[in-house]
């Protein structure tokens, strides 16, 4: 093992003991590759609460309608773009600030209660889904959590609305969902006052739409020649933000605006740092593990989708004076992608209300639940 691998594994090390400080529960998945099955996390099976669960259904039903009349999928995808009175309106609905807390302007729900409006979206658009995703489930999430009381004030209301709008921007050329291989550089002023960022980012949905972005970077170590991942709030209005390709080709999803920009000498204040200093991956980490819950959510929608396209052509199609649902391949066909989505929406389901009830070590959980429900949405 060469010293940057060796480096690497250091900060993975570390981001695991910050995440799980102190004594841990074991996990349900984690049990499960041990050989335990802890019962209790998943026992009885988790349902919204009452109070909450009205909320969510008049939610539901307002989202539902306004879906109905704005929401065009299919010139979302021939344009590459989506409207902005349907931005606009989610964030009328609350859509855009579901689980933030109700003091700024957000809906205050569980995750649960997210990720069943994330299926609903996503039963209808993947790029309004994946956008929202973006925004809330991993744009502003960063903020959420490792936030001072002065930055969420003074930029959470607008998120909320939708007036303004988050991105996360980890992925460059040489990292992604390996957060450890950041490669952009944040050095401080010679006076304290800020730091100085230079490098480049991609494939940051919501980029060159979005009013604050959370920035990873590598600052240096105090005492040390080693550098550590750290947050930074950055926003486009910066000198030296440069956006180099506003909409990169897809060949779905192509209403999201996938993004690839570069910092050059950016001076962002020290006060636009999130978290602390240094623990950068803490953020990110926890930040992923949030967004791929309700990514599930919106490959489950979107698999319902499917299944009901395909029972509406099977009973209409005719062939051979059948229809197609008479056909034994075509039954085997249905059967297989509604046992996929019952089995989506129970990870889903299952993953969500862990986090709702505290579990803290939810990794293995959410990367079982973006694999699988990916997958079997693909073959759907």
């Amino acid at each position: 093992m060469n010293k940057v691998d060796i480096e690497r594994q250091k900060e993975i090390q570390q981001a695991e003991e910050l995440l799980f400080a102190g004594p841990q529960a074991l996990g349900f998945a984690k049990g499960l590759f041990q050989g335990h099955f802890v019962a209790d996390w998943v026992m009885p099976y988790p349902r919204i609460p009452a109070a909450q669960q009205t909320e969510l259904d008049k939610t539901l039903a307002e989202l539902r309608e306004f879906l109905d009349d704005k929401l065009d999928p299919v010139a979302i995808d021939r344009q590459a773009e989506i409207p902005r009175e349907v931005i606009d309106g989610l964030g009328r609905v609350g859509v855009l600030g579901m689980t933030a807390p109700v003091e700024y302007g957000g809906r205050g729900f569980t995750q649960m209660a997210n990720c069943k409006v994330l299926e609903e979206i996503g039963s209808r658009c993947a790029s309004t889904s994946v956008f929202v995703n973006a925004h809330h489930s991993i744009g502003i999430r960063a903020l959420l959590l490792f936030g001072t009381q002065d930055e969420k004030q003074k930029w959470l209301p607008k998120l909320m609305t939708g007036e303004h709008l988050g991105a996360f921007a980890l992925t460059e050329p040489e990292a992604g969902s390996d957060a450890a291989n950041v490669q952009m550089q944040a050095r401080p002023s010679e006076d304290g006052s800020h730091f100085i960022l230079n490098g480049e980012k991609r494939y940051i949905t919501n980029a060159a739409i979005a009013h604050v972005l959370t920035v990873m970077a590598r600052t240096p170590v105090p005492g040390s020649s080693k550098t550590a991942i750290t947050a930074f709030l950055v926003t486009p209005d910066m000198p030296g933000f440069t956006m180099l390709e506003a909409r990169m080709p897809k060949m779905g999803i192509r209403g999201t605006a996938t993004g690839r920009f570069a910092l050059r000498d950016v001076k962002v204040p020290k006060e636009n740092i999130l978290g602390p200093m240094g623990k950068g991956l803490k953020v990110a980490l926890t930040v992923l593990d949030f967004g791929r819950t309700t990514f599930g959510a919106c490959c489950t929608g979107a698999a319902k989708t499917c299944l009901r396209l395909a029972i509406e052509h099977a009973k209409t199609r005719k062939q051979f004076n059948k229809t197609l649902g008479e056909f034994h391949l075509v039954k085997k066909k249905i059967a297989r992608v509604a046992a996929d989505a019952y089995a989506m929406e129970a990870m889903t389901t299952i993953t969500a209300s862990l986090i709702d009830r505290g579990l803290e070590d939810y990794m293995v959980e959410t990367a079982m639940l973006k694999v699988f429900t990916t997958e079997r949405l693909w073959e759907a």
